[in-house]
C-alpha cells in the first residue's frame, strides 16, 4: 500500500490524496497511475515499496527530480514524509506498507481446493475450462 499526497500539479484535479493498494506506481506512463498529459515523459518515474524499505526510481528520459528540494538523477530510498518534486507534480509520501502479492496460479489453486473438499458442482466446469486451455 502506497499512500501520496499531491499537493501542486499544473493540472488541479490531480491534487490531494492517493492511496494505491500495490507495491509499485508509475509516473508519466500512457497506462501508469499518475499520468498528466503533457507534464512528463514517457516512463517518467517510478515509487516501490519493498520488504525493507520504499524506492524511487527515475525512469530513462528524467534528467532529475527534487527530493526534499535537492536534485537527485538516480534511485533514492525513501522516508515517510518526504516530498518529491517529479517534473510540474509536486508530492509528499504519507505512508507505505509492503504487501505480498499473491500470484494468480496460487490464488487460483486455493480456490479449487475448496472446490475439491466441498465437491462443488462446478467442478465439471473448472474441468471442462482446464481441458480447452491447453
Amino acid at each position: 500500500m502506497l499512500e501520496i499526497h499531491i499537493t501542486s500539479c499544473t493540472d488541479p484535479e490531480y491534487e490531494g490524496v492517493w492511496r494505491f493498494h500495490k507495491n509499485q506506481i508509475y509516473f508519466g506512463h500512457p497506462e501508469g497511475d499518475i499520468s498528466p498529459e503533457g507534464m512528463l515523459p514517457s516512463n517518467a518515474f517510478m515509487l516501490e515499496v519493498l520488504p525493507d524499505f520504499l524506492q524511487a526510481q527515475p525512469g530513462p528520459m528524467m534528467e532529475y527530480w527534487l527530493l526534499n528540494g535537492k536534485r537527485s538523477t538516480k534511485p533514492r530510498k525513501l522516508k515517510i514524509n518526504d516530498q518529491l518534486q517529479v517534473g510540474e507534480i509536486i508530492f509528499k509520501i504519507t505512508a507505505a506498507e509492503y504487501k505480498e502479492v499473491e500470484s494468480k496460479k496460487k490464488i487460483l489453486d486455493a480456490k479449487l481446493k475448496v472446490l475439491v473438499a466441498q465437491e462443488s458442482p462446478l467442478l465439471g466446469l473448472v474441468q471442462l475450462l482446464n481441458a480447452k486451455s491447453k
